[in-house]
């Protein structure tokens, strides 16, 4: 059966698709942010957010306003490679 779903019926254009590309930029981020603050408490041994948080702008993974850095990005990058690689 072939759907009549189409972009032009379904009224989308490249608005739409820029503002899908903002979210889920934003949910990278998210989850990116999620993830160092996890790492970080594992790292020294901590359930304690704000304690995680004032070790992440220490050490220049996010801003003062809790976004992440091009520090803490390539961070989580460099993380994630090595992971990968650890798995294989």
């Amino acid at each position: 059966m072939v759907s009549s779903f189409s972009k032009s019926k379904c009224g989308f254009g490249p608005k739409h698709y820029r503002i899908a590309e903002i979210l889920m930029g934003s949910m990278k981020d998210f989850w990116a942010r999620e993830w160092l603050l996890s790492h970080i408490g594992e790292q020294h041994k901590t359930n304690d957010l704000n304690a995680a948080l004032e070790i992440a702008q220490r050490e220049g993974y996010l801003s003062r306003d809790g976004y992440m850095t091009e520090q803490g990005s390539r961070f989580v990058e460099q993380q994630k490679e090595i992971f990968v690689a650890k798995e294989y």
